[in-house]
């Protein structure tokens, strides 16, 4: 390593990011610089205890803004604040240029060589986006995969914007892993997944400080602030009464399609698909029928929304249908069919060499088995738990900011 260092600029927008990112970067702190622009109070303060560069985003900050200047040009319409009714597109608008404005100087001030954010449909990160496209400066995105220890990085965006998803033969070119080494992974992939999901549980302690953040937030008219009412305050709502938990021997003596329903405020249903959560039932429910099956849905373990859980409570009256809380590898397992909207559930099921059918867009729909195996073990950067608190490996963190090697 030479001693001019690459400038990487990490995005942060919210408290969630902030704890993965902190222990990314520790993992290759003086083999690149860094420096942070955020949305988060709480994370702004910890970066500058941590001797971190961080610039926190508030419209309290003056915004100089010479003739000449380039005009934001956000999408801010699309942005998942607005699309979830968490923000107004009035004070989307103004907070995406003051973030554009902010994210310019940084850029040219700190001669930043790449930005790095999460998933890029947010508010903050679609504006901080457009700042890189002005500048020519190089993005790459993160995603959970939603597979244990693998995650998801790219330099267009995530799911359906993703390198994949607009070229799949880029993954052809990935070495194909020997069956055996596979066949390791899916015993311990199939032993994670008797977990509880890690984005269905929030602990207390995480709670109170996302509380503080807020308030700090309002006061110091932080940008990114989503509606009080739309904030969430608890884990995934619990299973209705009408759900039943089947047991794997029941299960392999029924023939049902299996649907696996997704978060309703996801980015990948409101911007990736033009069907939703309900519509998705009402396919799944005539699909079954034509192939003389059951079907089988399950919830979401981190849905919050009680209103759109109750509306697929209501719908077992007129659609009949199971809804599940068997655990998902069994009901992928012993599923006669898959139906998903873009769900990386749908991805698993190929696992198991189960008919899959999406209903939106998703990255994984011209895979064949090879693909597949190609995209787990060499697409994915291995060994980072996004959920975890264990130290990163150096290898793993190089390969988020520096691609394969």
């Amino acid at each position: 390593m030479t001693s001019e260092y690459t400038m990487i600029l990490i995005v942060i927008d919210s408290l969630e990011r902030y704890y993965f990112a902190t222990r990314l970067v520790n993992a290759v702190r003086h083999e690149y610089e860094f420096a942070f622009l955020t949305s988060e109070p709480v994370a702004h303060l910890g970066l500058l205890l941590g001797g971190f560069r961080s610039v926190y985003l508030n419209r309290l900050m003056p915004i100089d803004v010479p003739d000449g200047e380039p005009a934001d040009r956000t999408p801010y319409q699309l942005s998942i604040e607005v699309m979830n009714g968490q923000m107004t597109e009035a004070r989307a608008k103004r907070e995406s240029a003051a973030i554009f404005h902010i994210a310019l100087e940084v850029l040219r001030g700190l001669r930043v060589e790449q930005c790095v954010m999460w998933n890029g449909q947010q508010l903050v990160c679609r504006a901080v986006r457009q700042a890189c496209a002005v500048q020519g400066v190089a993005t790459r995105f993160i995603e959970i995969s939603n597979l244990p220890g693998k995650l998801f990085v790219d330099s267009l965006g995530v799911n359906a914007l993703s390198t994949i998803s607009r070229n799949p033969e880029v993954i052809d070119r990935l070495p194909l892993p020997d069956e055996d080494t596979h066949a390791r992974w899916l015993s311990a992939y199939e032993r994670d997944k008797q977990n509880p999901l890690p984005q269905a549980r929030t602990s207390f302690g995480r709670k109170a400080t996302s509380a503080a953040n807020y308030l700090m937030k309002a006061v110091s008219r932080g940008v990114g602030r989503r509606r009080l009412a739309s904030v969430r305050a608890r884990n995934g709502v619990a299973a209705p009464r009408q759900a039943t938990c089947m047991s794997a021997v029941t299960l392999s003596t029924c023939r049902y399609v299996f649907l696996p329903l997704q978060v309703a405020g996801d980015t990948q249903i409101k911007l990736h698909s033009d069907v939703g959560n309900l519509d998705a039932i009402r396919y799944a429910f005539e699909f079954a029928a034509n192939e003389n099956a059951d079907l089988f849905v399950k919830l979401h373990p981190a849905e919050t929304d009680a209103a759109e859980i109750d509306a697929i409570v209501r719908m077992q009256q007129t659609y009949h249908f199971e809804i599940v809380t068997s655990p998902t590898t069994a009901l992928l397992r012993h599923a006669h069919a898959v139906v998903t909207i873009n769900s990386t559930v749908g991805l698993e099921a190929m696992l198991y060499g189960k008919r899959v059918v999406s209903l939106g867009r998703c990255f994984y729909q011209a895979f064949d088995r090879d693909r597949l195996l190609k995209y787990i073990h060499s697409f994915l950067v291995d060994g980072i738990d996004y959920f975890g608190t264990a130290r990163i490996p150096a290898d793993a963190a190089r390969r988020v900011f520096a691609g394969q090697r």
